[in-house]
């Protein structure tokens, strides 16, 4: 591979494929060149990722949109330009009352022997103030200078230094509480918004993502002025550019959200958003409202609302949406960059319910009395990285047949038993046969021993991540799904939270991202001959005998418990869309000949599949797959 992606010819793909990139902040330097290397032969369909996977999956969706204009060229010069200078860490830049801690972070990244030392010297010079804290233990010493003397000097003096000590540490730990406590929270809940660009410096995270993506779309030239709207979903979907698709995190609601979505619930307010986001995409945000509701009263209920909650605005509707806020709002790393705030009315509220019906009311009474004083009210509800609820989104796109592949990269650590290789190609790994990748992946906690043990912090923080990626582990582990994921290993070094990694790391990243993408692309290109890894062919067939033992599970449960006669005085199913039901989700007659009918159709499927279950299931993929219903994310 000694060929330049920067000057490869992307113009002429001749198959279709989907791909799903996982989350790991820095570790999304693997991606640009294992995209470049896939979209040699494919073009994407579908684009789908979290956290730092959304940079990638944004980037690749615009290099799609703009093939023909550079767009993957454009792509593949990312690694270079990441590893000149300090670029990688420039994108973060904190805002002023946040400095000191962006600065500890920093050292704790740079140093890791004696990280604990730097930790502590550079917030001493961050924090000066923390230094009051060692003042009654040099009281004591000068003290004891002057009065004490003998074994008693000795030991005083030892004391005094000892408490100067822990009243230095105490200080720097009340400082940094303090200053994570109140300038975090003011800043969004993050260190660095994201958006700052002070001046003379490059700039920050956001505005870069910005000008990447339109570069990657053929909108923008280098080092030229930005479109005046910003690139938006329904721009791909306009020029034939993939779909596109985002996890981010309602920490508010406790729920994970793929982006972009149709509900219009949300609002956001123009001046928080241009704190996080340049001035042209929050204007074209404010510009484009979703279009009013076609009925009459509903078009008048929109409007009302819209003024009433003022200065909130209604988030765009997904074809309005600008990528890069589906992007940001994915990739808000805790606590490292700001949350982002929309609103929404929180309907459980009774004051919220009686001011709806007071203006309800009021509308319908076709507005002659006086307006009602009570306004609905509009909470914040703050969105964090995706990679906190799904960080490696695996069943985007999925179907129980597929009718083209979708790739998933995953960034994993090394097993113990294989470590770093100088060979790219053993430091990627997919599964070798049919039955290879079931194992689960261990992740062991460390032993005791140290100045600090870190037995506790491990334990806590698996706990954490199990939350994270339980869904998503188990995922990967299921027929149909383990052989289209390319495994690449990382070390503690690489990737992650390291925004200080040199250039020779990155460019190691670089070189294993693209091995990567080119096992893929062998894998699912390439006929497979007798003793050869498995192909497309070989996937497909997979998924055709993982869904039918599936599908025959579900429907056979249907028609067992449609066909099922319940004690009475209960009915059964059968009778009780025969004779109807009223509200809420009420039939009409013929709606409900029609439902028995394809029901009745659906049972004797069902028990057709129950009488063949033996020749269905017999040898089936492992482990066995389940139909169920879930919640939209």
């Amino acid at each position: 591979m000694s060929d330049d992606l920067a000057g490869a010819d992307y113009g002429s793909p001749t198959r279709t494929c989907d791909i799903v990139m996982k989350g790991g902040i820095t570790s999304g330097v693997v991606y640009p060149h294992a995209i470049c290397e896939l979209a040699r032969t494919y073009r994407f369909v579908q684009v789908g990722g979290t956290s730092a996977g959304a940079i990638a999956a944004a980037a690749t969706a615009a290099a799609e949109l703009g093939r023909n204009s550079g767009g993957f060229q454009e792509l593949a010069r990312l690694p270079d330009w990441l590893g000149g200078g300090k670029h990688l860490q420039e994108l973060f830049q904190p805002e002023p009352g946040t400095e000191g801690l962006f600065r500890m972070l920093l050292a704790a990244l740079e140093h890791k022997g004696d990280k604990w030392l730097w930790i502590t010297l550079t917030g001493l010079r961050q924090f000066p103030l923390a230094l009051l804290g060692a003042l009654p233990g040099l009281l004591l010493v000068v003290l004891a200078l002057a009065d004490a003397g003998g074994a008693l000097l000795v030991l005083a003096v030892l004391c005094g230094l000892l408490l100067a000590l822990a009243g230095l540490l105490a200080g720097l730990a009340l400082a940094v509480i303090r200053r994570l406590t109140t300038a975090v929270p003011d800043n969004l809940y993050g260190i660095c918004s994201g958006n700052a660009q002070a001046e003379g410096r490059p700039p920050a995270l956001t505005p870069w993502l910005g000008e990447l993506i339109e570069r990657c779309a053929g909108r923008m030239e280098a080092g030229g002025p930005p479109p005046a709207a910003p690139l938006t979903f329904g721009d791909l979907e306009a020029g034939g550019g993939p779909r596109l698709a985002m996890m981010t995190t309602n920490v508010t609601n406790h729920t994970a959200h793929r982006m972009p979505w149709a509900a219009q619930e949300y609002w956001f307010d123009p001046d928080e958003l241009r704190r996080l986001f340049p001035g042209h995409v929050v204007d074209h945000m404010v510009a484009h409202p979703p279009a009013p509701p076609d009925q009459p009263g509903k078009e008048r209920e929109a409007a009302l609302y819209r003024e009433l909650l003022a200065p909130l605005c209604p988030l765009p509707e997904p074809a309005d949406l600008p990528i890069v806020v589906a992007a940001r709002m994915s990739l808000s790393f805790p606590l490292l960059l700001s949350a982002v705030p929309l609103h929404k009315i929180d309907w459980s509220r009774t004051g919220n319910q009686e001011a709806e019906s007071a203006w309800r009311k009021w509308l319908q009474a076709g507005e002659p009395q006086q307006r009602p004083s009570e306004r609905p009210r509009a909470e914040c509800c703050w969105f964090t990285d995706g990679g906190a609820s799904s960080n490696f989104p695996v069943h985007f796109f999925d179907a129980p047949l597929p009718r083209r592949p979708t790739f998933a990269i995953n960034l994993r650590p090394f097993h113990p038993d294989h470590g770093e290789s100088p060979q790219e190609s053993e430091n990627v790994w997919m599964v070798p046969s049919a039955g290879g990748g079931q194992l689960a992946w261990w992740y062991p906690l460390p032993g005791a021993g140290g100045l600090l043990d870190r037995r506790l912090g491990a334990f806590l923080g698996g706990i954490v991540r199990t939350m994270q990626n339980r869904v998503d582990d188990a995922q990967l582990r299921m027929p149909g799904q383990r052989d289209r994921v390319v495994h690449v290993s990382l070390t503690e070094d690489q990737g992650g939270m390291n925004l200080t990694m040199d250039p020779e790391a990155i460019d190691v990243l670089t070189r294993r991202g693209r091995e990567a993408g080119a096992k893929l692309a062998r894998r699912f290109t390439e006929e497979r001959t007798d003793g050869e890894p498995l192909g497309w062919r070989d996937h497909r067939w997979t998924r055709l005998r993982s869904a039918m033992p599936s599908t025959a599970e579900m429907l056979s449960g249907l028609a067992d418990a449609y066909a099922a006669e319940p004690a009475a005085p209960e009915r059964g199913y059968g009778a009780l869309l025969a004779d109807g039901h009223g509200p809420p989700y009420e039939m009409t007659q013929g709606r409900r000949e029609q439902a028995a009918l394809l029901l009745g159709q659906l049972t004797a499927l069902g028990q057709a599949m129950r009488a063949a279950e033996d020749a269905l299931a017999k040898d089936r993929p492992s482990p066995a797959a389940q139909v169920r219903m879930v919640p939209p994310e």
